[in-house]
This record gives C-alpha cells, sequence and structure tokens, in this order.
C-alpha cells in the first residue's frame, strides 16, 4: 500500500490525521525532540488502550510563558544515565509548578491516564543518549487492519513535535506514509534507538518518579475531600476584615 501526504496544520491539523489513525493503531513508537504534557492532552482520549513507547531526544519543555521556547542542552556523550533521569525529573516538576498546566479538568484527567499507563505498563518513556532533534511518529496497526500484512501500520515525519503548537497550533510539514517499506524502515530506526536508550520512566521504577516527581507537584498537594469536609464552617457574621 503506498499513500503519502503534507499535513501543515492549514487545510488540515496534524492532531486530526494522528486521531483518525489511533483507533486502527495498536502500538506508538514516538520519537520526539522533546515531551510536551500539551501534546499528549491532545490524543489522550484515545490511547487508553494502547501500547506506547516516547523516546525523548533533548529536554523537555522549560516555557514558563505558555509560549513554546526551544533550547537544546549541550550534554556530554558519556554523561551518567542517571544524571540524565534526574535532570528529566527535576524539568518535570518545574514544568508543573511553574505553568497553569493543571488548570483544567481535562488536563488533570490526562495526567491521570499518563501515571496510569505508566502503573500498568502500556507507557513507557527513555531519553537518548545523545542529543536528537528528530520527530518520527510509527503508529503499529492492529491485526485486523493490517490487511494480511500489506498496511503494516503509519508513519509521520516531520518538524512537528509532540505539542499544542505541533500538532494543530502554528506551520508544519510533516510527510505521513502508509508504504509498508517505509514502516519497517522507519520501525527499525526507532528500535535502534530505543535499545541504547536511557529509561526514565516505566513500571519498574515507577516509585522512584512518583518519589521524585509526584510528589512534588501541586496537584498532588490539593486537599484531600475528607479534609476539606473537617474544615470548620465560616458564617457572614464570623468573617472578620485585616488591613
Amino acid at each position: 500500500m503506498m499513500s503519502t501526504q503534507f499535513i501543515t496544520n492549514e487545510e488540515k491539523l496534524l492532531s486530526d490525521v494522528i486521531n483518525n489513525i489511533l483507533p486502527s493503531s495498536e502500538k506508538l513508537y514516538f520519537l520526539i525532540g522533546y515531551f510536551y504534557f500539551s501534546g499528549f492532552q491532545e490524543i489522550y482520549k484515545k490511547i487508553g488502550d494502547k501500547e506506547i513507547n516516547i523516546l525523548v531526544g533533548l529536554e523537555i519543555e522549560h516555557d514558563l510563558t505558555n509560549k513554546i521556547r526551544e533550547f537544546e542542552i549541550i550534554q556530554e556523550v558519556n554523561e551518567p544515565r542517571g544524571k540524565l533521569r534526574d535532570s528529566y525529573y527535576k524539568s518535570l516538576v518545574t514544568l508543573f509548578n511553574d505553568t497553569d498546566f493543571f488548570d483544567s479538568e481535562e488536563k488533570q484527567e490526562a495526567f491521570r491516564l499518563f501515571l496510569n499507563k505508566i502503573k500498568n505498563g502500556t507507557l513507557e518513556i527513555k531519553k537518548t543518549l545523545q542529543p536528537n532533534h528528530a520527530k518520527l511518529y510509527v503508529f503499529e496497526n492492529k491485526k485486523e487492519f493490517n490487511q494480511g500484512g500489506d498496511f503494516l501500520g503509519t508513519v509521520i515525519t516531520g518538524s512537528s513535535n509532540l505539542s499544542r503548537s505541533g500538532l494543530r497550533g502554528r506551520f508544519e510539514i510533516n510527510v505521513v506514509s502508509r508504504d509498508s517499506i517505509n514502516f519497517s524502515e522507519a520501525y527499525k530506526i526507532f528500535q535502534d534507538l530505543w535499545e541504547h536508550a536511557v529509561t526514565l520512566v516505566d513500571k519498574n521504577n515507577i516509585d522512584e518518579f512518583f518519589s521524585n516527581v509526584v510528589e512534588k507537584i501541586w496537584i498532588d498537594k490539593l486537599p484531600k475531600p475528607f479534609l476539606l469536609l473537617n474544615l470548620p464552617r465560616f458564617t457572614g457574621h464570623q468573617v472578620k476584615s485585616y488591613n
């Protein structure tokens, strides 16, 4: 099966293309420069039953003004794997605590799905040993949709990171391919990088992730419902003004 198309987020949005691909997909392999939760939120409603491997090439988003600010961290090739992981965790904490990412119920729901998928083993995130700015999205079809092996899946490559801006908010150039030869080559490229990458978070180190990230972000510091019930109730007569 041979089919290609260009997506620029003008006549057609990349987010719509991806969400149309997802129902027939079984496994997802994403190589991205940066990990953006705004991009995860764009697709989270259709990935609950998917296996997802995310390979981060650079550093997490550090934009405190809600605009995309891409920058590369000069990284030593022989930098210890533990240091790479610690840096990623600190970046996540900064992102969540210093931005309004969790300002809506939908964003919080997306994050909870993110955590649940890590817990059940259907989401793993790794970091390339060397900086990598490439973007590659590989969607492996379910058996009932692969047409007897003639349509293994779909490949998207181009300029878009997994972010809201990359998927729908600004002009990008991405090529979508449904050719099985391209799929096999893209899959091999991803797997070769994945094999040598540093594990950031998966079900085996979820406790470390919770300790270093989840317990330090404000979403888990909201008062529990039973605590709210025990707070003293104030009437209008009890309110005092302090100047």
